[in-house]
């Protein structure tokens, strides 16, 4: 009986922190939507979108209901909209691409991505 219930417990165990990967492997595919999100709005005159197609390449592959898909892409957005002109080494630019790296590895991004839990879906 009692080699029953260690058996039992480790097969808990394993199949909880099998979810634990799950869930946050989801959570990193749905930052790195956030990525292309920016990348696409904040080139949106090259029309990336023509070119490269990762964006619905994620939205297809992400374990999420359409509103989490949603509400990353209005953040991603606001986000690029929110990027000021600089004069980096006397040019004018927006470093789009750095600053939204940064911004999806922040504590902010991920914070705001565990919210979005409630939309992912169970296996």
């Amino acid at each position: 009986m009692k080699n029953l219930v260690s058996l039992i417990s480790i097969i808990a165990v394993v199949s909880c922190s099998g979810k634990g990967q799950t869930e946050a492997k989801n959570r990193e595919q749905l930052k790195e939507y956030f990525l292309c999100c920016c990348i696409d709005y904040g080139f949106k005159n090259i029309g990336i979108a023509e070119v490269d197609n990762s964006k619905n390449i994620y939205f297809d592959i992400l374990q999420y209901e359409l509103p989490a898909m949603q509400k990353v892409d209005s953040l991603a957005k606001a986000f690029v909209n929110s990027i000021e002109v600089s004069g980096y080494e006397n040019r004018i630019t927006r470093g789009i691409v750095i600053l939204s790296i940064e911004e999806s590895k922040s504590k902010k991004i991920d914070s705001f991505i565990r919210k979005l839990d409630k939309y992912m879906l169970k296996e």
